[in-house]
């Protein structure tokens, strides 16, 4: 079943141009037959918002901010004006400028009782009001331990999820210990997990040559394509890559500036045989997978990586790829399908044994799991859900 001839507007965490996640694609498949409005936060001082509303009251403007990927999908900057105030008037003035915004945005684009997807729970009480058919939370972090947030973000994001939680219609989740949880403040709770697009990642399993950025690296090469941020576990590879200097070691994905934090000083200060590419255009991501000889997601083992469901981990099952990973439950879930490590030296001799092996067990495994786990499979999934509830079935 397909959902076909609805709206949804998307309130999303990053960008539709940052490196691609599961919001990207479930919103990029949703709208071949839906309406997509896919909002995107963007810092503006309160004095922009203001201006534009003087604009548009004057003669009217159009929005800048809203860009036509297709004739069926936006791309909407939605300005956080006053958000960061330490007035509390400003912070209302900020809020009741960006309700204005959206909803003339909404109207211009005839947006009529949409399907409100939240992923970023910041955005609940810019859910609450808006006009709608059903509220849907896509729940695809644990919050209240990611590690990359100050302790202030945590809190207010755990505060508005609770809110959330409670006046969703329905909830997904993308791993188990999420549906546990949040199963305690709504009863419609749907694990769906993480995929691949795997037409794209598997067309190019035999590809021989390497992206340019790689062509020098000598072999092996180690390779982690994602987010090079504080899920990773830096004692553990800064032990790794400094034992085997005689390895390449290559990340593929952006990377903090943060000073002080483990990321940005793996970043400033590691050897010669560490590369960190940042991000990718999401269509050549399978050519920089393809060009390692082994694929690694290092992961720390705490209470934000229990509840990951690791994208990038259908990825390199789609290209096939030997995987050595660090022991969560969504890497031992398929332990037959790669090598688990559970510390610095184990990691370095998964990666030897990985290497020397050859397991076409493995192979055919990883591409099994993968082409079940496609992302049409996911959005047929969701399309089914989401129809259920619109009809009361």
């Amino acid at each position: 079943m397909s959902l076909e001839d609805q709206s949804v507007i998307c309130f999303a965490p990053d960008p539709w141009d940052s490196m691609w996640r599961n919001r990207h694609q479930i919103m990029s498949r949703l709208s071949r037959k839906n309406k997509v409005l896919y909002v995107e936060p963007e810092t503006y001082c309160i004095r922009d918002g203001i201006r534009q509303a003087v604009k548009s009251v004057r003669g009217g403007t159009r929005d800048e901010r809203l860009i036509s990927v297709n004739d069926r999908l936006w791309i909407y900057k939605h300005p956080w004006w006053g958000v960061n105030s330490h007035w509390p008037v400003l912070k209302q003035v900020g809020f009741r400028l960006r309700i204005w915004a959206i909803q003339r945005v909404i109207k211009r684009l005839d947006i009529k009782s949409p399907i409100l997807w939240v992923v970023d729970p910041r955005f609940e009480n810019m859910a609450r009001h808006i006009k709608k058919s059903l509220l849907c939370y896509h729940v695809v972090d644990n919050y209240s331990a990611a590690p990359y947030y100050s302790d202030k973000i945590r809190s207010d994001l755990e505060k508005a999820e609770r809110k959330l939680l409670l006046t969703a219609d329905l909830v997904i989740v993308t791993a188990p210990f999420l549906m546990e949880e949040k199963s305690r403040y709504n009863n419609n709770v749907h694990l769906v997990k993480n995929a691949v697009d795997y037409e794209q990642f598997s067309a190019l399993k035999h590809l021989k040559r390497k992206p340019d950025d790689m062509l020098n690296m000598p072999g092996p090469i180690i390779g982690y394509i994602g987010a090079v941020n504080e899920k990773l576990d830096y004692e553990l590879l800064n032990t790794v890559v400094r034992r085997k200097p005689e390895w390449s070691f290559v990340f593929v994905g952006v990377y903090p500036k943060t000073p002080g934090s483990p990321a940005s000083r793996f970043a400033e200060d590691h050897p010669p045989n560490v590369f960190l590419l940042g991000r990718r255009d999401v269509k050549d991501i399978p050519k920089y997978i393809q060009a390692c000889s082994i694929c690694i997601l290092p992961y720390r083992r705490d209470e934000y990586t229990r509840a990951i469901d690791s994208l990038k981990l259908y990825e390199y099952f789609a290209c096939e790829k030997p995987v050595v990973a660090t022991d969560i439950p969504v890497i031992r879930e398929h332990s037959d399908a790669l090598y688990i490590a559970v510390d610095s030296q184990d990691f370095v001799q998964k990666i030897e044994v990985a290497m020397a092996s050859q397991e076409p067990k493995k192979r055919l495994l990883q591409r099994s799991i993968a082409m079940q786990n496609t992302w049409d499979m996911r959005v047929e999934q969701l399309s089914s859900i989401i129809e259920a509830k619109l009809h009361g079935c």
